[in-house]
C-alpha cells in the first residue's frame, strides 16, 4: 500500500509506520476459502497482500453475483466498516495472504493521519464511480463488450499494483466466474471470449492472457481508467 501511495505523494515517517501497522498480522487462506462471511459483525477489514480475492452476493435461487475482483494492495470489506454487519462475502480466488485490522484503527486515521483519511476518501469515490461504470456495462453493453470491459479492468488494476506489467497477465478467473462478474451464462461468456481471441484482440496460453489490441477493447467497451483521473493536488501537506 505504501509503495502505491508513494507514486503520488511523499509519505511521512508516521504515515508509513501506520500503513505498516495495517499489515502486521498476515493470515493465509487457500483457494475457495471464505475470508469473511456476510452477516457477521463488522469488526475488521483486510489488506490483500498477495493473490486474488472477490466479494460476492448470494441469492435465494442459489446463484451469485461477483461484485468485485480484488488484487494485491486492495482493501477488503471497507464498505462494511460503516455498517453493523458485513454486507458482502469475501472469498479467495487463489491462495491469498491478507492482513486483518480492527475497525478501531480507522478512527486513528481520521484523528492522527488526516491526509491518509483524505486519500482513502478519494479511493472510495473512485470505487463508487467504477461501480457505476461496471453497472452500466452489465446493463447496457452487448456480451462481447462486457468481456472486453472486464479484461481492461483487470489489466489496468494489476498495472496499478505492479508497474512492471505490460500487456500480459495471469488470469485466475474461471469461465464461470467471468460469467458471474459480467452477468451472463458460462456458455455465453466462453463464446464471447473465443470471439475476442479469433478476432486477434487477445490471446490465451494456459493462464497467461495477452492483450494485443487495447484500443479495440476500449472502443468496444467504453472502458475508462478512473485511477488516472485522480487529483492529489488538493491534499493537505
Amino acid at each position: 500500500m505504501a509503495d502505491r501511495l508513494k507514486r503520488h505523494v511523499d509519505l511521512s515517517v508516521g504515515e508509513i509506520s501506520f500503513l505498516e501497522s495495517l499489515v502486521a498480522r498476515p493470515s493465509r487462506f487457500v483457494r475457495g476459502q471464505i475470508i469473511q462471511a456476510a452477516g457477521e459483525p463488522a469488526q475488521q477489514a483486510f489488506v490483500l497482500i498477495d493473490g486474488w480475492a472477490m466479494t460476492f452476493t448470494d441469492y435465494a435461487d442459489g446463484s451469485r453475483q461477483i461484485r468485485r475482483v480484488h488484487f494485491p494492495g486492495d482493501l477488503l470489506a471497507m464498505p462494511s466498516m460503516a455498517m453493523a454487519r458485513h454486507v458482502e462475502n469475501i472469498e479467495a480466488i487463489t491462495d491469498v495472504v491478507v492482513a486483518p485490522f480492527q475497525r478501531g484503527l480507522l478512527a486513528k486515521v481520521f484523528r492522527e493521519h488526516p491526509r491518509l483519511a483524505a486519500i482513502q476518501f478519494m479511493y472510495a469515490q473512485e470505487e463508487r464511480i467504477t461501480y457505476g461504470d461496471r453497472l452500466s456495462a452489465i446493463g447496457r453493453l452487448c456480451a462481447k463488450a462486457r468481456i472486453a470491459f472486464l479484461l481492461m479492468d483487470v489489466l489496468t488494476r494489476l498495472r496499478a499494483a505492479d508497474s512492471s506489467i505490460g500487456c500480459a497477465f495471469e488470469m485466475h478467473l474461471t469461465r464461470e466466474q467471468m460469467s458471474e462478474v459480467t452477468g451472463m451464462t458460462p456458455v455465453h461468456a466462453s463464446r464471447m471470449w473465443s470471439e475476442l481471441i479469433s478476432e486477434g484482440a487477445v490471446s490465451c496460453d494456459k493462464r497467461i492472457v495477452t492483450i494485443h489490441d487495447e484500443p479495440r477493447l476500449v472502443a468496444l467497451s467504453g472502458f475508462a481508467n478512473r485511477a488516472t483521473e485522480l487529483d492529489f493536488s488538493w491534499l493537505p501537506s
